[in-house]
C-alpha cells in the first residue's frame, strides 16, 4: 500500500514513517514539503502521489499556541484538514485522522464513548472537532481516532521528564486522564487501514489515572530522585480552560478489530525500561 503521512517530522508522524516503511511505500511529508492550508498545493501533491490512503497527523497540538493564535489553530487543524479530506474524497481513498479525547469537553466523570456529545472547551479541541465534522461531512471513507497523552518515540513527555535536569516537578492541575503508548497506537492504525470499518474510534491504553499518579509512576519506574509538588495556581488555570476528566472507553475498537489493549502501567514500565537500558 502507498500511504501518505502528514506531519512526518512530528513524534507520531516520524514513528509511523519508520514502522510502516517496513511493509508499505511511505510518502512522509512535513510542513515544509506540504502546506496543508494551501488547497491548490495540497491537491497537486496528492494527485501527483496518488496514495492509497492518507494518515493525517499534522496539527498544532500546543494548546497555549492555539488559545492565543486561534487563526493559526483553525487554519492548520480545521482548514488544513478540510483540504486533505477533500482530496481524499476526490481520489476515493480513506483518510485516517488522529484526533483528541479533548473534543468531548468536560461534562462527565465516567469514560466517554463515541456516541457521547462533544462540547470542547478550548481553541485546540474546538479546532480538532471542527476537523472531525468536516471529514464526516465530506468523506465516505474515514477513520477518526480519538487518543490522548501519547508517549514513546523520540520526543515525548515521559522521555523529557526522565532526561531533564529537574530539582523538582511542579504540577498546577491534576485532571483524570488516559495515556497511549505509541507502539500500540501504530499497531491499531495499521489494523484499521486494512479494513473498511470506517467511523469514529476511541483508543488509549486501559485504565484511568490522575496526572499526579502518572508523574509519580514515571518517577518511581525510572528511579528518579525528584519530588513532585502539586499546587493550585489560579493564574495558570485562567489562561486556558482544560477538561478535568478525559478518560474514554475503547470497547468499540476492541470489538471491531478483535484485540486486547494493554494497561497503561504495563506499557509505561516497558517504555521506561527500554529508555533505561
Amino acid at each position: 500500500m502507498n500511504i501518505l503521512i502528514t506531519g512526518a517530522k512530528g513524534n507520531v508522524g516520524a514513528y509511523l514513517c519508520n514502522v510502516l516503511s517496513k511493509s508499505h511505500t511511505i510518502y512522509g511529508l512535513d510542513k515544509t514539503e506540504l502546506n496543508i492550508m494551501d488547497k491548490i498545493a495540497t491537491e497537486k501533491t496528492l494527485n501527483e502521489l496518488k496514495p492509497d490512503a492518507v494518515i493525517h497527523t499534522a496539527a498544532i497540538t500546543n494548546k497555549y499556541i492555539c488559545e492565543y493564535n486561534e487563526t493559526l489553530a483553525y487554519g492548520v487543524n480545521t482548514v488544513g484538514t478540510l483540504n486533505i479530506a477533500s482530496c481524499c474524497n476526490s481520489l476515493n481513498i480513506p483518510i485516517l485522522y488522529l484526533s483528541s479525547t479533548d473534543v468531548y469537553g468536560d461534562i462527565k466523570s465516567s469514560p466517554y464513548s463515541e456516541i457521547d456529545e462533544c462540547t470542547p472547551i478550548n481553541a485546540y479541541s474546538k479546532s480538532k472537532l471542527g476537523a472531525e465534522e468536516l471529514i464526516q461531512t465530506i468523506c465516505t471513507k474515514y477513520f477518526i481516532l480519538r487518543t490522548s497523552n501519547i508517549f514513546g518515540g523520540n520526543d515525548c513527555f515521559v522521555k523529557k521528564l526522565i532526561k531533564g535536569k529537574h530539582t523538582a516537578i511542579y504540577l498546577f492541575s491534576n485532571p483524570t486522564l488516559c495515556v497511549t503508548y505509541i507502539g500500540d497506537l501504530v499497531r491499531v492504525l495499521k489494523q484499521l487501514l486494512a479494513t473498511d470499518k470506517y467511523g469514529i474510534y476511541n483508543f488509549t491504553n486501559e485504565g484511568c489515572l490522575s496526572k499526579s499518579r502518572l508523574i509519580n509512576s514515571i518517577i518511581e519506574f525510572s528511579n528518579l530522585n525528584v519530588p513532585l509538588v502539586v499546587q493550585s495556581d489560579k493564574l495558570l488555570s485562567n489562561i486556558i480552560s482544560e477538561p478535568n476528566y478525559t478518560c474514554v472507553d475503547s470497547s468499540r475498537i476492541k470489538s471491531s478489530l478483535g484485540i486486547e489493549i494493554s494497561s497503561w502501567d504495563d506499557r509505561l514500565k516497558d517504555y521506561i525500561n527500554m529508555l533505561m537500558e
